[in-house]
């Protein structure tokens, strides 16, 4: 059995624990591309995160539970179109988006992380849209005689001046991917699916625009970024895990009368279109498809 390994990567609330709680339903439901065949040993992080999605709330960006049973998450997956076809190990390592974060700022990232990404053949990254967590560029108009006084203690209004904009972490976390991402691995091109977490809050011209229209517009260099990139495969998905949002009492409404196999969706790009599936394995069934290169 090929063990491939995928690394999630995103900062704090970017929507990684939401996704693999939805990915696992999918997976276990055989409601997508891929399905488990068998229920891992040990998936109390995902469960525990699947518990919020099941009770009609976003699963927290912090809770004691998910600290003390945080852990890798592996599980074997396969074609569902061919589900003789022999398994794959998909195996996501437990990486947190303070750690991305704080790899950016000291533009250091621990040894056993470089190791992981180097024998990693895939990675998802993610940025999830209104987030308080993102950062804006600074306006360097308003923020020019801020940055000119004396060092004295900044007021919580003040702090994200200090914070790292949004689309330069991730261009620095693509600068990690571009130097490491299976570099320890004979004869394969990585792919990197960019996923663009809570799609559904976009409005429905934003949305037909295509999720690489959204990355060009809010976050112009991380394109030119993407398009730059030679070392391996980019695509962008737009994922919605649940299809809304739950403080809207009439979406909750709906949620709890359907089952969760049946709700949310991915955009993605095809031919010049803008496509939507039912189906939140796709961006881990185009990433585990990685192209051998000894097969060209």
């Amino acid at each position: 059995m090929v063990d491939q390994s995928i690394i999630l990567i995103g900062g704090p609330d970017s929507g990684k624990t939401n996704y693999l709680a939805r990915l696992w339903k999918a997976l276990n439901s055989q409601h997508g591309v891929l399905f488990a065949p068998n229920v891992p040993g040990d998936i109390r992080y995902v469960e525990e995160a699947l518990a919020h999605l099941l009770q009609g709330i976003f699963a927290p960006r912090s809770d004691k539970n998910f600290d003390e049973i945080k852990q890798s998450f592996s599980v074997p997956v396969v074609s569902t179109n061919d589900p003789s076809a022999k398994q794959i190990q998909v195996v996501v390592p437990d990486v947190t988006g303070e750690l991305w974060q704080t790899a950016v700022e000291t533009c250091e990232l621990p040894e056993q992380w470089m190791t992981k990404l180097r024998n990693a053949s895939g990675a998802l990254v993610f940025v999830r849209i209104g987030s308080d967590q993102n950062v804006e560029p600074l306006d360097w108009v308003t923020a020019d005689q801020l940055l000119k006084m004396p060092a004295v203690d900044i007021c919580p209004e003040q702090k994200d001046i200090q914070k790292i904009p949004t689309q330069v972490l991730l261009c620095e976390l693509i600068r990690f991917l571009e130097y490491s991402l299976a570099a320890d691995l004979d004869n394969v091109r990585p792919r990197v699916a960019i996923l663009v977490t809570a799609w559904d809050r976009l409005d429905m011209e934003s949305r037909g625009n295509g999720p690489s229209a959204y990355i060009a517009e809010q976050y112009p260099l991380l394109a030119g970024r993407l398009n730059d990139i030679s070392e391996f495969d980019i695509r962008v998905f737009g994922v919605s895990i649940v299809g809304g949002d739950f403080i809207d009492p009439a979406f909750q409404e709906e949620f709890f009368k359907a089952d969760l196999k049946d709700v949310g969706y991915v955009d993605l790009e095809e031919n010049g279109k803008v496509q939507t599936k039912s189906d939140v394995t796709l961006p881990v069934a185009w990433v585990i498809s990685a192209s051998d290169c000894s097969e060209q």
